[in-house]
């Protein structure tokens, strides 16, 4: 245990002080004075003597197993009095620099033999895993002259994982059918190979030739089949994790608008039968994940990942797509989350898929970059400004003759803002699934 003087004890020495001075003026006021110093040194002796040790105290950190990021969770500091008499505490946890927190300092009288529950909250910005630190702790003597101190090692991991609040909407809504609040519109193409869902009131506009008239006659009211396409298809998602993938859209990297997206994908995928894959790439890969139909598999992908990070490397896609070959060799959908600069760089990336598309359905899903759309689009005041524009307006000019490239190679496109490529690839997966193109 550290003893430190308390503010109290500074005040009264400091007031002993200042009236040794006044000897000066009145030195028969010697005795009272070196009475009340000698009280005084008594006090402070007493009150070191008799305030319970620091042995005495606990402390522990209560702390959830899984969090999600920018969600406020509660941390439950729990403080043990094990002596004979109350002590006034104060605490300070040592939390992860990515959290923020609504309370640095946590305060209270912990009773005699008891134990004290406080809470703060903290809110974590971005995925990962973190370690928390020591638990600092300072409780006031009994007269208040002395503050005992002491830490406590407390040893913690939290696993911080992407937000599911967009999965709880989706849920929400798709309960009500109104999932076209997220962007998610209804696919109702027609195929070979359907299979039935559900029957629902006829609406104006529906295709007559779906109507079931059993149904109709028993319910006396116009009542058709939902259909949707055949389940059990195998989708792989491939997420990049490189230098470009670090780039920022309204504060948050394309990295995490890709791994939320992949999340609610895959999530959707899975509840609709289908069998889920994973694959986390950049210079090298990262993660593979089987693909498989279990409702389990969403916790699989998350703990692969809640802590991915963009290593600023350069992106190789065809290790990546070649892994994909040698370990998934039959049939599948598979879905790219990347991005590139322009057409020198994306030739070897367009050489490879165009092999993966002979064998795969292939959705490419490019995460805009909103400061070069942003440039290109300025008024440009000076000349600078003019060649920055140009650059950016070139860019996007190349940007937009390889997606037609693919486009012409058989690969589905989709070139979207970061912040809302979660609704759009959700639509090009149904879209892709119900026109039994796998």
């Amino acid at each position: 245990m550290i003893a430190l003087p308390s503010t109290r004890l500074l005040h009264w020495t400091t007031f002993a002080t200042v009236a040794a001075f006044g000897v000066i003026v009145f030195p028969r006021a010697w005795l009272p004075l070196v009475a009340f110093d000698l009280v005084l040194a008594a006090a402070v002796l007493i009150d070191w003597l008799l305030t319970p040790r620091a042995k005495t105290l606990d402390a522990r950190r209560l702390t959830p197993e899984r969090i999600s990021v920018l969600h406020p969770v509660e941390i439950t500091i729990v403080v043990r009095n094990q002596a004979p008499m109350p002590l006034r505490v104060r605490v300070r946890d040592t939390a992860p620099v990515a959290f923020a927190r609504d309370a640095e300092e946590l305060a209270g009288e912990v009773s005699a033999l008891g134990e004290v529950r406080w809470q703060y909250r903290v809110t974590p910005a971005t995925r990962g895993c973190f370690q928390w630190g020591p638990i600092h702790l300072r409780y006031r003597s009994l007269l208040g002259f002395w503050e005992g101190q002491k830490q406590f090692a407390a040893p913690a991991e939290s696993r911080v994982y992407p937000s599911m609040v967009l999965l709880e909407r989706y849920h929400l809504l798709a309960r009500s059918n109104r999932l076209d609040v997220l962007g998610v519109r209804k696919v109702r193409v027609r195929g070979s190979a359907w299979e039935f869902e559900s029957l629902r009131d006829y609406t104006s506009g529906d295709d007559v030739r779906l109507i079931d008239w059993k149904a109709t006659a028993r319910r006396r009211k116009l009542i058709v089949r939902n259909q949707e396409a055949e389940r059990n298809q195998t989708i792989i998602l491939l997420v990049d994790s490189g230098r470009l993938m670090n780039a920022e859209s309204a504060g948050v990297a394309k990295l995490d608008h890709a791994v939320n997206a992949a999340l609610m994908l895959a999530h959707v995928a899975l509840t609709r039968g289908d069998r889920v894959g994973l694959c986390t790439f950049s210079h090298r890969v990262h993660t593979w994940v089987e693909p498989r139909a279990q409702r389990v598999q969403v916790r699989l992908l998350s703990d692969a990942l809640y802590d991915l990070r963009g290593d600023f490397s350069e992106t190789d896609h065809g290790r990546c797509l070649r892994l994909v070959a040698g370990r998934f060799p039959k049939r599948a959908l598979l879905i790219v989350l990347t991005d590139f600069v322009d057409a020198d760089t994306a030739a070897d990336m367009i050489a490879h898929l165009r092999l993966a598309a002979r064998r795969h359905v292939v959705l490419f899903a490019a995460l805009k970059d909103s400061v070069l759309e942003q440039v290109a689009r300025e008024h440009s005041a000076t000349v600078t400004d003019g060649f920055r524009k140009a650059a950016a307006v070139d860019l996007l000019r190349e940007r937009r003759e390889v997606l037609e490239r693919l486009h012409r190679l058989g690969i589905h496109i989709l070139d979207a803002d970061p912040s809302a490529v979660t609704p759009a690839l959700i639509n090009g997966y149904l879209e892709i699934a119900f026109r039994g193109l796998l």
